[in-house]
């Protein structure tokens, strides 16, 4: 996703913690104890040197790790034991860039791993490093929306439900309460111009809702409280009309804590 994701690496560029010189670790190959070694989970020199400094870092990144599951492995493994309100919001841009907006909202054991850009078979690769091993309560899964956009290649609506719902089965395999959101509201991504979602985010939606209701998970409906009417994000509440604000945040936030609330509830 075009600005935030420029807006994520110039976060990046100023708390790398590596001097910008400092040779990068030569990836590993095969199997190995250490896969993660070598992989650029933050941009390198060469990354920064580079022309296109994001494009260069997402595809070497991509090319050794395609499902990001290094991004948060060393914060993973720090992390202290669950407690049993442990939640994990899973999902791409929009909850990678939820935390930076609204800190409050990821305090009491509530964890951030999205990761922009990611596609639904993305997150499934990392849904057992990122959801299943840290032992959650509850997985908030926010999804869908860069498989609509196209960001790895063509895809079809039964292969996003299939994905979500390969997610929340095993979620559920793992005792974790399962909240499925709405995909947020847009009629045109700024990556892809000639897109038209809003037909596919409005079937979605529908489905995601319903299939909740047969699984008895919770639904937050996100893309109604966001939404201008007319299939857009409402202007105030979106810069690019894609991404929350820190005003759209403001609005889905009782949403998410009403939804983990239900999840919790005996």
């Amino acid at each position: 996703m075009c600005g935030v994701a420029s807006r994520l690496l110039a976060g990046i560029l100023l708390s790398a913690a590596a001097a910008a010189g400092e040779p990068a670790a030569a990836p590993t190959i095969g199997v190995s104890g250490q896969p993660c070694l070598g992989v650029p989970a933050q941009p390198t020199a060469a990354h920064k040197a580079s022309a296109d400094p994001y494009q260069s870092w997402m595809h070497e990144w991509l090319s050794l790790d395609w499902g990001q599951s290094c991004r948060y492995q060393d914060e993973n493994a720090t992390l202290p034991p669950p407690t049993r309100a442990r939640v994990v919001f899973l999902g791409d841009s929009i909850t990678d860039g939820w935390i930076n907006l609204d800190p409050e909202l990821f305090t009491h054991d509530r964890l951030d791993r999205g990761i922009s850009g990611q596609t639904t078979a993305q997150m499934l690769v990392r849904f057992r490093a990122d959801v299943i091993d840290l032992h959650p309560a509850v997985v908030h899964i926010m999804a869908g929306t860069n498989d609509i956009a196209g960001n790895m290649g063509p895809t079809s609506l039964a292969t996003i439900q299939g994905n979500i719902a390969s997610m929340a089965e095993l979620a559920r395999a793992h005792g974790a309460h399962v909240i499925l959101a709405s995909i947020t509201p847009t009629v045109q991504y700024g990556w892809r111009p000639q897109l038209r979602p809003a037909a596919a985010i409005a079937a979605m939606n529908e489905w995601l809702r319903g299939y909740a209701a047969r699984e008895h998970f919770t639904y937050v409906d996100y893309f109604a409280v966001l939404e201008d009417g007319h299939g857009a994000f409402r202007p105030e509440l979106a810069d690019d009309g894609v991404h929350p604000n820190a005003a759209g945040y403001a609005v889905m936030r009782p949403l998410a804590e009403a939804a983990i609330a239900r999840a919790l509830a005996p």
